[in-house]
This record gives C-alpha cells, sequence and structure tokens, in this order.
C-alpha cells in the first residue's frame, strides 16, 4: 500500500508545467503581431532588387522620341513621376522597332532619376548615347541597344528575373 501511495505523490510533484505560449497568450500575440509585420517588410526591401524588372506598366508621359539614321528603330523617353508633393521623376527610355506596331517588341534600356536635362542621339545603327544630367550629378551614358541597360538604382543588374535580357548592365558607381 505504501508503495502505491508512494507512487501517486511522485507523480502529482511531476505536474508538467505549461509551456510558456500558453501561460503568455496575450504578450504572445502582441509580440506576433508586432515582429511578423516587422520581419515581413525588412524582407520586401532587402529582396526587392533581386526581384526587380523594367516593367512601368505604361506609366509615364512621352517627352519626345527620335528614330535611328536608318529609320529601323525609334527611342522614346518617357518620365513617370514618383513621391507625391516632395518627389520627382524618373526617366525611361524605350526602344522599338519603328514599323513594328507589337508592345512585345519594346525594349526598356535605361532607367535613372531625371536630373534637369536630358537629350536622345543616335551616334551609330544600335548605338544611342542618353544625356541625363545637372550641374551635380551625371547620368549620360552610350549604349549599345542589343547588349546593354542602364540602371540607375542599380537594380537591374541584380535582378534575378532580368538575367536573361542583357548581356551587360551598367549601373553607377557608388
Amino acid at each position: 500500500m505504501e508503495q502505491h501511495h508512494q507512487a501517486n505523490s511522485s507523480s502529482s510533484t511531476t505536474k508538467l508545467r505549461k509551456p510558456w505560449i500558453r501561460r503568455h497568450p496575450l504578450l504572445t500575440t502582441f509580440t506576433l503581431l508586432i515582429f511578423i509585420p516587422i520581419f515581413v517588410l525588412v524582407a520586401y526591401f532587402m529582396l526587392r532588387p533581386y526581384f526587380s524588372t523594367f516593367d512601368r506598366s505604361d506609366q509615364g508621359d512621352l517627352s519626345y522620341s527620335m528614330p535611328s539614321q536608318n529609320g529601323e528603330y525609334t527611342a522614346e523617353i518617357y518620365g513617370v513621376p514618383y513621391g507625391g508633393a516632395a518627389g520627382g521623376v524618373t526617366i525611361w527610355v524605350d526602344v522599338r522597332k519603328t514599323n513594328d506596331l507589337d508592345a512585345s517588341s519594346v525594349k526598356t534600356i535605361y532607367r535613372a532619376e531625371y536630373h534637369g536635362h536630358n537629350h536622345l542621339e543616335w551616334e551609330g545603327e544600335n548605338t544611342l548615347r542618353i544625356e541625363n544630367w545637372s550641374e551635380y550629378s551625371d547620368e549620360s551614358i552610350t549604349l549599345n541597344i542589343e547588349d546593354e541597360i542602364y540602371d540607375g538604382r542599380g537594380w537591374a543588374c541584380k535582378s534575378l528575373r532580368m538575367k536573361d535580357q542583357y548581356v551587360q548592365c551598367l549601373s553607377p558607381k557608388k
């Protein structure tokens, strides 16, 4: 009988404690509601460059266009405003075959912040000079339209989604 009593007393002293999550449900819920959104935001901003594309979904206004010397291509420069009252403008340069009206044949080759003076000039059949400068910064560049792209943010050069769309990706030296 004593053995039975000792077995019961030892099992009552070794009660399992509840896990911390069950003992503090409000603190656990509050912690999860704070840290999960913070983790998602940090992950989004850190991984965004790796999934970036040149897609601007037909936003922006056409500033001007310029046909190539042989008339095969047309370069178009667009301005896309961002950021509301304190924002700015991002400029995009698209190149399309002049006689092809298909939207899938358009290739974006340049993205950068607008600096005040911009100009397009064809230096050859496949070479386009894009000028985008001010007295404080200069993102002017000459690109081979078939092989090169330029991204002022540098995201296109890191992007896993754009690796097959260029041979050489150029970005500003930082």
